[in-house]
């Protein structure tokens, strides 16, 4: 499905290490040999709008809106200074208030989404009198775990995805930074477990930008997210059927 979303947040807490991430697998900030952090986080959500295609659409289509929570738990680890690998596995649970899917017959889905593990490589340190900029490049997967993936409440595209990602970090002797990330996600075919032909997925391009404050025991941060395919099928095209033929 052709996808553009964009996403604005902030993210406040008080910690006892700086290694955490708020948005996204991975982020700016490189842990040292041996450091080990896990962080739990919980996120509610409503909404009623979408968008199919560039139309603004008023309802969601059969639940005419819908409830979700996430639950994640995120750990990261420095295998070197330089090299750390990061974990992600979110738990959804989602609940349309409206009538059941047409597609699955239900209004609630739940479990865990995409499985996600990455490496980060802290590429290149540039220290300057009062601030430091690091060059950080990362491989990530995603790993789809068993869920309904043919509906309008689905967790996600159950498909196996391959990511690079390349940007900058830079942090000043106070505390404040900024981040600066871009991924290419490369997608394979979905099972479509409603029994018919898989479907392609189509490949994404992800960007985050990251401003805030941290120190050893503050975190403020503040994030925009991009998310953009340019292939696919959308909703509102004539040619949608759910998932019940291979799309080209």
């Amino acid at each position: 499905m052709n996808t553009k979303n964009i996403v604005l947040g902030l993210i406040f807490g008080l910690l006892l290490t700086l290694q955490t991430s708020a948005q996204g697998l991975l982020d700016g900030f490189t842990p040292k040999k041996g450091d080990l952090s896990i962080t739990a986080s919980y996120t509610s959500s409503n909404y009623e709008k979408f968008y199919a295609g560039t139309t603004k659409m008023d309802a969601v289509p059969a639940h005419n809106e819908i409830d979700q929570n996430i639950y994640s738990i995120y750990a990261k680890y420095g295998i070197t200074n330089k090299l750390s690998v990061v974990l992600n596995a979110p738990y959804i649970s989602a609940e349309g208030n409206g009538i059941a899917d047409p597609f699955n017959g239900t209004t609630e889905q739940d479990g865990f989404q995409d499985i996600s593990i990455g490496l980060k490589y802290n590429a290149y340190s540039l220290n300057f009198n009062k601030f430091n900029l690091d060059v950080i490049t990362g491989l990530s997967v995603d790993i789809p775990t068993d869920y309904e993936a043919n509906g309008i409440l689905s967790l996600g595209n159950n498909t196996f995805s391959t990511n690079l990602t390349a940007g900058l970090h830079l942090q000043n002797d106070a505390g404040f930074f900024a981040t600066f990330l871009n991924s290419y996600q490369f997608k394979g075919d979905a099972d479509n477990t409603a029994g018919g032909n898989d479907f392609d997925v189509p490949n994404a391009y992800y960007a985050t930008t990251k401003i805030g404050y941290a120190s050893s025991f503050i975190y403020v941060e503040g994030w925009l997210d991009y998310l953009a395919s340019k292939d696919g099928v959308d909703i509102s095209d004539s040619t949608f059927v759910g998932n019940s033929l291979k799309l080209k």
